[in-house]
């Protein structure tokens, strides 16, 4: 089984067989490289690929050992070997059916995801990172009622935020660690209480640790599983498209298709942008450039069975040549090639987006509100929305829309029972308050006509009447003792310090923009892209072949 890799800085078409380079997994008998690995994860900075996670084929089992639980590899970019470190951090287990993501200069995340033997789902969003080559399991129990989620939507935006959020809809959830159907076996997706729907959307702030959930409108996609999406922001970042892509709903519904949904930002509003592919699943999605979605990979799903195996998955549509797929995000067609400099040109918003959310192709959204409110003023305030009070929808999903997990403050209006309270109270104040320099005065009288001035002796005055007639210091006692886990100045520096730079939150910390990426002489960072993108075709074409053995 190899890797296979495009070089996107040239020109290419789909139907070109020899647009692919090589990496194979086995370098020699001495180095073996990894195992075949389905539904995993592939990490990557410009030196180095990271493979994660999946499923190794029962095939692969008849010929080595099984993979161990929390096994990683790494490719050397420039060397041509693997190796397989040692991961450091939070213990892992072997998960598949996640969804994963590439960010900042070497990191990665992981969410959600299962164990498949005997198959439950997971909590947990990994943190992977690349220069350490360690883990951190952050909490996703304000994901959605469980805390769980396995093959859905992931996308990144890095610009929204201290140091950008996630968006995740759709899916397969589950209480964690109860056992569930998931591939290769029949998944239970008929059952309504296990889809995570498409209409509601959770956000994870990645710089306060804290996820908010709120509820989406407009023409909102069917339930679906094992699609793939990509996110691109207008020019002047006025609104952000995740461009949603297949799928599967259920084997007994006629709502599996290949059209195309943008999920618009700020608005939270979905938008059908295109209507005329053939339904599939099991692909992944990665933007090409600035403008063009990539799809790679993937089956053709029959009537009653998402993943066939076999020829029967088998796409004969020119669109998908070669299992690639070409989608411009500027004008909404499919293409059969990839011309770098188009793909260089900026990202421009279709009318069909414009129309609904205002502004042009360029950005000047002016539909920036979702229209039921944001379900949090702290998640209007991550988009940086001018204030307006939070109106959360109702929803039939008990976990649909909900303040902030962490960190939570509540913002409501004053309503005119409560302003009136509040004047009475203050007036009731002001009548004490008078009350009692009346009272002061008075005392303040009478003392100085029991005690005139003059008949005190030279050189003394009368006390004070606010100082005490007693001691004034208290006695001292036991040696106050410095709370257990260092230094007072440091227990000090603790609770004082905002949560966001506390120093005990470095799991949490990622980058917020996208650094540059070093340019290695064969493997440019078109080609890791592409790297990134074609990974997983191999190890789907053998699992085709090889059947359910």
């Amino acid at each position: 089984t190899t890797i296979d890799t495009i070089d996107l800085s040239q020109r290419w078409n789909i139907a070109d067989n020899k647009i692919w380079n090589r990496i194979e997994k086995i370098t020699s008998v001495s180095k073996p490289g990894p195992p075949s690995l389905n539904d995993g994860a592939i990490f990557a900075n410009a030196t180095s690929l990271w493979l994660y996670g999946g499923v190794v084929t029962a095939a692969e089992l008849k010929q080595r050992p099984p993979a161990p639980p929390n096994g990683i590899w790494r490719f050397d970019i420039a060397a041509g070997e693997w190796t397989q470190p040692y991961a450091s951090g939070d213990p892992v287990s072997r998960q598949y059916l996640g969804m994963s993501t590439n960010f900042g200069n070497s990191k990665a995340i992981y969410l959600g995801g299962a164990i498949p033997d005997p198959g439950y789902l997971t909590q947990g969003l990994l943190v992977f990172d690349g220069y350490q080559e360690s883990f951190s399991n952050v909490s996703t129990t304000g994901l959605n009622r469980y805390g769980t989620v396995a093959m859905g939507f992931l996308s990144l935006i890095e610009s929204v935020g201290d140091q950008g959020i996630l968006v995740a809809f759709g899916g397969l959830t589950n209480v964690a660690g109860k056992v569930t159907r998931l591939l290769p076996d029949a998944i239970e997706e008929d059952d309504p209480a296990l889809q995570w729907p498409m209409r509601n959307i959770s956000v994870y702030d990645i710089a306060h640790d804290r996820w908010y959930q709120q509820q989406s409108t407009g023409d909102i996609p069917p339930w679906r599983y094992h699609g793939c999406s990509v996110v691109v922001g207008a020019a002047d970042q006025s609104s952000y498209s995740i461009y949603t892509f297949g799928g599967w709903n259920s084997k007994y519904s006629d709502k599996n298709n290949g059209d195309i949904y943008v999920l618009s930002l700020s608005s939270f509003v979905w938008i059908r942008v295109s209507q005329d592919a053939d339904p599939r699943v099991r692909h992944r999605c990665h933007l090409m450039g600035n403008n063009h979605m990539l799809v790679v990979g993937g089956v053709k799903p029959a009537v009653d069975d998402p993943v066939p195996y076999g020829s029967a998955g088998c796409d004969k549509n020119p669109r998908f040549s070669q299992g690639l797929g070409i989608f411009s995000l500027n004008d909404h067609k499919w293409r059969s090639d990839y011309d770098p400099i188009v793909g260089s040109a900026p990202y421009q918003l279709h009318s069909s987006i414009s129309n609904v959310i205002g502004g042009n192709a360029t950005g000047g959204a002016t539909k920036i509100i979702p229209d039921h409110g944001f379900s949090s003023n702290m998640l209007r305030d991550l988009f940086g929305v001018p204030g307006q009070s939070s109106s959360p929808a109702t929803s039939t999903d008990s976990a649909s829309i909900s303040e902030p997990t962490s960190g939570s403050r509540a913002s409501h209006v004053l309503k005119p029972g409560a302003i009136a309270g509040i004047c009475i109270a203050s007036a009731s104040l002001l009548a004490i308050t008078l009350g009692v320099l009346w009272v002061l005065r008075n005392r303040l009288r009478r003392h100085r006509q029991h005690y005139p001035q003059n008949s005190l002796p030279d050189g003394q005055t009368l006390p004070p009447l606010s100082q005490p007639s007693g001691p004034t210091e208290m006695h001292a006692g036991p040696a106050a003792k410095e709370m257990r886990g260092g230094h007072k100045e440091d227990s000090l520096a603790r609770m004082y310090q905002s949560p966001e730079v506390s120093n005990t939150t470095e799991r949490y910390e990622m980058p917020h923009t996208l650094e540059s990426h070093a340019t290695a002489s064969r493997f440019d960072i078109h080609e890791l892209s592409a790297s990134l993108a074609i990974a997983e075709l191999s190890e789907q074409r053998q699992t085709r072949t090889q059947g359910k053995a």
